[in-house]
């Protein structure tokens, strides 16, 4: 899916054009036998550094504390060697990529005042002639670089250090080079040309997301260089480069602040591990270090690693996808759990935990107890009450680390004298004292790291006495006390039948955790990216935003997405109450790029918010929707849906995802189409890497990813009919680019008959 590149510009300018190809190649190839012999040198000082601390452990001095600061320094030089090799590395590995193409776009620029334009290169690296110091390509995050994006031929302006520089752009071309050749140039108006963006989006899916530095357009390149305000929100349409822009959006800040930030000062939250994979290379192919990326639930687990296993939310959706809605206490629970209303709760409650509430738990070693729980309680609310309860709990983590190395000491001396009764042991007193301790300590090691992580706090029963003291009056809480005691009950119920925490009560646990002891903020950290924003709670909001004191926040989402299984008073997006408005941006992203023209006019019907979206022009095929009788058994069924596989892959489709609704139907889907003889890969929550070809999954599991054909395994009214499952099979067909397959088996969902039939192909 593709096709051949044509040549738009005359014969003589494209010649032109070839010759500063080569010319920009060879400085690209002198810049990389550089950066090669400054890694080279950077990685002997690097070793040497190693070496000469190596030797200079042992001195021949009496002097330690001259020795300890002789190492200090040492160790900071050596540091230092590994950071310039690192960066003279990284930049040998980008230019390296550059032999392919140095460069994508050029705009010829005149300034107010000049008589003369001057032709602007943009690529992902800025080059320099090495003997005029002149920048003959600019990195597409530079200040001029700005207008390439935003302006057609005509007044344009970019901010510059100084202020704003104004002029006209007498020029606006893009290429398309691969392999150092030139396969493409053509002029162009205001936005990425459709030329360019038609061949791009037009090509098959890809088992990782790409950068799209080459087709920005005007309204991603807002968000990117956004600055004005530290908390930008982006509600996006299916397939409008939301994700992509927010990854832009890090490698523009990276290089605006590289000065002040570093990569791993910027955390990726995502919605699961494939996602992660599936994004890993656009920072990379942009010439920046990847950041940290992980999800919510693994952030949550390892908080409350602690306390116990917890749910993981796929699970928890699987729960509410597969119960029914009516008389659901925990369903209930679930919203209001996740509002706002219940973090005020938490809130008002840990401030009386100065004075009472508090739970504790006992340590023990052996089945034996070492620190009672009522001597732990009588540290916070006695010994200790002078002070606020963080510090409370650190004097505590302090007080008892204390007596772990006194009993440590007293074991070690018990074990040391144990052991010069035996007659059969060699060796002498100091390898007896050292063994001692040394046991000693690992015995209790164990404890040790329960008082580091406060984990003589009992959280779990601290917040089941926050539930039986709630107020639920008042207009602002979203149930009635009896209503609440149904939920108490439930949730007391569930905490004391299952082995990991209900994922709807393990954030309120953190949230509680923080608000007592607030021992977890990371005030390092400078901005946070959320995709699938939408799929984030109120209360979640509020914790986040309590975590990252200090930092900024790109969130990326569409609300018509969101598939928490529950209705959230407000949606899903970000509160108002924990976003200062002042400093909070919401940009709206309607045009859809990925999938094609019949297909948004496909998934859109569905939805009456969709109505809005925008499908880039772009063709294909009608979605083709197939009714399966009741009547028809398994087997039937799964031979239709491997004709329709085998088909699309005659048609090109390279990578085909099935997607059921539940985890369940997924693996009763991969089995039937096992049993046809089609090979495919299963994508499950345990999953870590992207699979190619042809995928099984569940619905939740496809947000943020893109095949080139999706077939909806089962749309019937039996898998989609309640109001909450709406926005999920809109996310399903969304995952399409070019061929959407839909089969129900019986009545069809609900939603589709809102769908006009002149917007698919239909056959039974």
């Amino acid at each position: 899916m593709g096709g051949t590149y044509v040549m738009s510009l005359p014969e003589e300018e494209l010649r032109r054009e070839e010759r500063r190809l080569e010319t920009v190649l060879e400085r690209v190839e002198r810049e990389i036998e550089e950066s090669r012999v400054t890694a080279g040198g950077r990685k002997e000082q690097l070793v040497g550094g190693k070496r000469e601390l190596w030797e200079d452990l042992v001195y021949d001095t009496d002097d330690w504390f001259e020795a300890a600061v002789q190492l200090t320094q040492q160790a900071q030089e050596l540091s230092q060697h590994a950071t310039s090799y690192r960066l003279a590395q990284g930049r040998s590995e980008h230019l390296q990529r550059l032999l392919s193409n140095p460069y994508f776009a050029r705009f010829d620029f005149r300034e107010t005042g000049s008589e003369t334009d001057e032709p602007i290169y943009l690529g992902t690296m800025s080059i320099a002639d090495e003997e005029t110091h002149e920048v003959i390509v600019y990195d597409w995050r530079a200040p001029v670089a700005g207008m390439y994006y935003d302006y057609g031929p005509g007044p344009a302006s970019y901010d510059a250090p100084d202020g704003k520089v104004t002029g006209e752009m007498t020029l606006k071309r893009q290429f398309v080079i691969r392999g150092g050749k030139l396969l493409a140039a053509f002029d162009t108006g205001v936005t990425i040309g459709d030329e360019m963006l038609q061949r791009m989006l037009g090509q098959g899916a890809d088992d990782k997301m790409k950068s799209i530095v080459t087709t920005i357009q005007r309204e991603q390149n807002r968000i990117i260089r956004e600055t004005d305000h530290r908390f930008v929100f982006v509600q996006g349409a299916a397939g409008s480069g939301k994700t992509s822009a927010a990854l832009q959006r890090v490698a523009y800040l990276l290089y605006k602040y590289r000065n002040y930030w570093e990569p791993e000062q910027v955390v990726l939250f995502s919605p699961n591990d494939v996602f992660n994979d599936y994004v890993s290379n656009v920072l990379p192919e942009l010439g920046e270090d990847a950041i940290p990326q992980t999800t919510f639930y693994d952030y949550v687990w390892r908080r409350l690693r602690h306390v116990g296993d917890v749910e993981h939310p796929y699970d928890q959706l699987e729960y509410l996808l597969s119960s029914p809605e009516a008389s659901d206490p925990r369903r209930e629970g679930i919203r209001v759990k996740a509002s706002l209303a219940f973090a005020e709760r938490i809130d008002a409650y840990a401030k009386t935990l100065a004075e009472r509430g508090v739970v504790f738990r006992s340590l023990t070693r052996k089945d034996k107890t070492v620190f009672d729980a009522a001597e732990l309680e009588a540290m916070f609310y006695v010994e200790f009450a002078k002070q606020r309860p963080p510090h409370r709990l650190e004097s505590m983590k302090e007080r008892l680390l204390e007596r772990l190395k006194e009993l440590e000491r007293k074991r070690a001396v018990a074990l040391y004298r144990k052991w010069l009764k035996e007659p059969n042991y060699l060796g002498t007193e100091q390898e007896l004292k050292r063994l001692g301790l040394a046991k000693a300590k690992k015995a209790y090691a164990p404890l040790r790291e329960q008082v580091a992580a406060y984990a003589f706090l009992d959280v779990v029963g601290t917040y089941r006495r926050l539930l039986a003291d709630i107020d639920a009056g008042g207009a602002s809480f979203p149930v009635r006390a009896a209503e609440w005691g149904a939920i108490v009950r439930d949730t007391n119920d569930r905490l004391d039948a299952s082995a990991a925490l209900p994922y709807e009560d393990a954030v309120p646990m953190l949230y509680l955790l923080e608000a007592l002891h607030g021992a977890s903020r990371m005030n390092r950290v400078r901005h946070v990216v959320v995709d699938e924003a939408q799929d984030y709670t109120p209360l979640q909001w509020a914790y986040l935003r309590r975590l990252f004191p200090n930092a900024g926040v790109t969130a990326v989402g569409d609300a018509n997405q969101a598939i928490h299984g529950v209705e959230l008073e407000g949606g899903h997006m970000a509160s108002a109450k924990a976003f200062p408005a002042e400093e909070t941006v919401e940009i709206r992203l309607k045009k859809s790029y990925r999938s094609t023209r019949q297909i948004v006019a496909f998934a859109s019907a569905m939805l009456p918010d969709a109505a809005e979206n925008e499908p880039f022009e772009r063709d294909g095929p009608p979605p083709d929707v197939t009714v399966v009788p009741e009547a028809a058994g398994e087997s039937d069924f799964g031979r239709l849906a491997a004709e329709r596989i085998r088909k699309l892959l005659a048609e090109g489709s390279g990578s085909i995802a099935v997607v059921a609704k539940t985890a369940k139907a997924a693996e009763d889907a991969y089995r039937q189409l096992a049993a046809q003889g089609v090979s495919a890969s299963r994508l499950t929550k345990e999953t870590k890497t992207f699979p190619s070809g042809i995928v099984v999954l569940p619905s939740y599991l496809a947000k943020g990813l893109e095949f080139d054909a999706v077939v909806v395994w089962d749309a019937g009214a039996g898998a989609y009919a309640r109001e909450s499952e709406r926005k999920l099979l809109y996310t399903v067909c969304t995952r399409a680019l070019h061929r959407l397959v839909v089969l129900a088996k019986g009545e069809p969902s609900p939603f589709l008959r809102d769908v006009p039939e002149r917007l698919y192909a239909s056959s039974r």
